[in-house]
């Protein structure tokens, strides 16, 4: 018995340590160590624990009736969710949301590093006079077992904006303007602008309705990531289960992803917007989970107060209404028809890991390892990089001119049997299947030739598509697509001579011994080679690459019967083609041009056969006039008078003086100087973008008579200005230059105004930018 007391002593000692231990942290934690407050001893809160805090409540005086209103925001952190992470929510007017986390974390960092210009005396606190009676803002927080809050009050004489604070327990402060209005955070602001309940993985369904007509898409068996798991929903008029445009659906999908709340409205405010204009889209989100709830989304009419923003109501699966971005109706009302998919192939490039191409017994097969292509069949050998890549690449370029409607006799369509096939293995990122990568595999059916055009079946989700015979070339096995892709590899200054010739025109140019460029034909008066032009097409003949090879030997339809252009190179040292397509015997590379495929061109170089697709730079750079674009620059300095002259009006003339150029007669000489300026300059920096015409100018360029005539005289004759590649301007005739400005007009994607030089028989393309101070400064209307 004696030991058993003796036992029960020692247990109730034991508790009771024990309790006074917990006691003891329990009120520890509420206090702040010796460490912790000498390190913020300049700050507001004298402790701050982040993951401690639970709760913050902002309360902020309301601008309405009736006088002292209020609105609170009250914040409250969640259990950690599967991403690791507490997420905030909070609750203003009774009505529970998601937080918007950035906007929460900004306010806990400014309530971290806030300190304080200085402390005001006990004396001097009168806390009404210092508008901390009826403070306007209230931020309480619940930081572990500790509770702060922070009273913002009246203006403080100094510094300017300065603010009066209070501190719980620590007494009152005065704070900067930057950090009280660092403080200042409306309660709406900490609701999460995140607008569209469902992000796109979440999405079985996506139904759109009002402008663009009914567009339903559903998700496909195929997968895919974001757009390119969807088909037409059954019953849809382009036909149930057609798969979807991957980009014009991701359009819609990453515009869902932006619809985000700018400001939300009240009930009134959005009805008040609805009557005044109506939604002009409807949205539907089907959630992939059963038990989720759908989401219906009525965007359209004007927002109160912003122009540039529509009214966005949520009616399922909770209700708001918000201000959203104008922008986001133009994906939304896209007509059907734009959502269907011509492609034969939808898989991306960098997804693909397997190609098949079979046509009776030839097949040719190649498979993908990391960046590198692999050849199966007709023979086992790695494939080059950018020869396998131009493979693949050509085969998913291959679009549908359109879809056949409903079923069709695939006898008559040449599909049954089909002439080839082609099997396309991808790995769209993401899918998985037990952790295992799931793949997608799509199989085309390639019919026979029929009137110019070829039907090719989808079997993943039976459409029909019709392509150009043209087009077809790509999705049959040919071991012309396997070919290295450089065409010909030789330095660009081995090239010694050019003959471009194209129907009407042949420009023949040498290049001279120091590397300069002289024109042998045309032979016209004024006209000289531009060195820039002529080095980019020796160039690109130089290191010509094909964008992918089409077929063994030319056929109907590529061009190359009748090339609209033929280019030729003469050679100096060295060797000239990598393929054996320039000739040994005379040193030269020869390619035609011929029709159009796609942005390239059909093409055949030297005496090969084969037939390739040359990139569009080399039509632009062949397929103009070489002529040099400096033959408009005026040197200021040579300048001794200007009359520009515009049809039916007045000449505006400067004259050389020894004050330099002024503006002749001109009233108001601080404007003169401006406009004499801009005019000097202008005509010094007159580069043309190109020659478009030989010999006289054609009624369209305007020319006859121009819009304005240009009267340069030179104080000497021109001097002799090395131009491009050394070589000198034309001379101006008896000391002087006239240029006529003529009709407005676009080349080469730039806004131009043709152009004409005395003693240079071309017209010329001049930027409109470059040409607009003269036409301004003569009082000529711009185009």
């Amino acid at each position: 018995m004696r030991r058993l007391r003796r036992h029960a002593t020692t247990l109730l000692l034991v508790a009771l340590a024990a309790a006074a231990a917990i006691a003891l942290f329990v009120l520890d934690r509420g206090s702040v160590s010796t460490d912790e407050a000498e390190h913020r001893k300049k700050h507001l809160f004298e402790a701050w624990r982040p993951d401690e805090i639970t709760e913050l409540t902002v309360t902020m005086a309301s601008p309405g009736p009736p006088p002292g209103a209020q609105r609170t925001a009250r914040l409250t952190r969640g259990e950690v969710d599967d991403a690791g992470q507490r997420p905030w929510n909070v609750e203003i007017d009774g009505q529970r949301y998601p937080a918007d986390e950035p906007t929460v974390d900004q306010l806990l960092g400014t309530l971290e590093f806030a300190t304080a210009e200085r402390r005001v005396s006990a004396e001097a606190s009168d806390r009404a006079a210092l508008g901390l009676a009826s403070p306007r803002l209230s931020i309480a927080l619940a930081m572990g077992p500790r509770r702060e809050r922070l009273l913002l009050g009246g203006d403080a004489p100094t510094p300017p904006g300065a603010v009066y604070a209070e501190v719980a327990g620590r007494g009152v402060f005065v704070i900067t303007k930057q950090l009280a209005a660092a403080l200042d955070v409306a309660p709406d602001r900490f609701r999460s602008r995140s607008f569209v309940p469902y992000v796109a993985a979440e999405l079985s369904g996506l139904t759109l309705e009002g402008d663009g007509g009914p567009r339903r898409f559903s998700r496909a068996r195929w997968g895919g990531g974001r757009g390119a798991g969807f088909r037409f929903a059954e019953g849809s008029p382009e036909g149930g289960g057609v798969r979807v445009s991957a980009p014009a659906l991701d359009l819609v999908l990453s515009t869902l992803d932006r619809m985000q709340a700018e400001a939300f409205l009240s009930e009134d405010e959005a009805q008040r917007a609805a009557a005044s204009g109506g939604p002009r889209v409807t949205l539907t989100l089907t959630p992939s989970d059963p038990a989720a709830k759908r989401g219906v989304i009525d965007v359209g009419g004007a927002c109160p107060g912003r122009p540039d923003h529509v009214v966005a109501v949520r009616r399922e699966p909770t209700r708001a209404a918000a201000c959203v971005p104008e922008s986001v109706l133009d994906p939304l009302t896209e007509e059907a028809s734009r959502f269907v998919d011509l492609a034969l192939v939808a898989a991306p490039l960098d997804e693909v890991a397997e190609v098949k191409l079979a046509a009776g017994e030839r097949s040719l097969e190649l498979a993908r390892a990391g960046s590198e292509w692999h050849l199966r069949a007709p023979e086992d050998r790695p494939l080059p990089t950018e020869t396998g890549r131009a493979l693949v690449q050509a085969l998913l370029d291959v679009r549908a001119t359109r879809l056949l409607p409903g079923a069709s006799d695939l006898a008559a369509l040449g599909l049954a049997p089909p002439r080839a096939t082609l099997r396309v293995v991808s790995t769209p990122p993401g899918a998985t299947d037990e952790g295992e990568p799931q793949e997608r595999i799509e199989t085309l059916e390639i019919g026979s030739e029929q009137d110019g055009v070829v039907h090719v079946r989808r079997l993943e989700d039976g459409a029909i598509a019709e392509i150009p015979a043209l087009a077809a070339g790509a999705l049959l096995p040919s071991e012309a697509s396997l070919r290295s892709m450089k065409v010909f590899d030789f330095a660009a200054d081995q090239v010694s001579a050019l003959r471009i010739e194209r129907p009407g025109l042949v420009q023949r140019l040498r290049r001279t011994g120091d590397g300069a460029w002289r024109l042998i034909e045309p032979s016209d008066e004024g006209l000289a080679a531009d060195d820039g032009l002529a080095d980019e097409l020796a160039e690109l003949l130089a290191g010509l690459q094909a964008e992918r090879w089409v077929a063994p030997d030319a056929g109907q339809g590529d061009g190359l019967g009748a090339p609209r252009l033929v280019v030729e190179a003469e050679l100096g040292s060295g060797p000239a083609a990598a393929g054996g397509t320039a000739s040994a015997a005379t040193r030269s590379a020869r390619v035609e041009l011929g029709a159009r495929a796609g942005a390239g061109t059909f093409a055949r170089a030297g005496g090969g056969a084969a037939v390739f697709v040359a990139p569009p730079a080399l039509e632009a750079a062949a397929d103009r006039l070489l002529l040099r674009r400096d033959v408009f620059l005026v040197p200021p300095d040579e300048i001794a008078r200007v009359t520009l002259a515009p049809r039916g009006a007045k000449p505006v003339v400067l004259e050389r003086s020894r004050a330099g150029l002024t503006l002749a007669g001109a009233a108001d000489q601080a404007s003169a100087t401006a406009t004499v300026a801009r005019v000097r300059d202008a005509l010094a920096d007159l580069r043309a973008e190109g020659a478009v015409a030989l010999g006289e100018p054609e009624r369209h360029h305007g020319l006859n008579p121009p819009r304005l005539r240009i009267t340069v005289e030179l104080a000497q004759p021109q001097a002799a200005v090395a131009g491009e590649g050394g070589a000198v301007p034309p001379r101006a005739p008896a000391g002087s230059i006239t240029i006529a400005i003529g009709a407005g007009d676009a080349f080469r994607g730039t806004n131009v105004v043709y152009a004409r030089r005395d003693g240079v028989r071309a017209v010329y393309a001049i930027a409109q930018s470059r040409v607009r101070p003269l036409l301004e400064a003569a009082g000529v209307a711009g185009d």
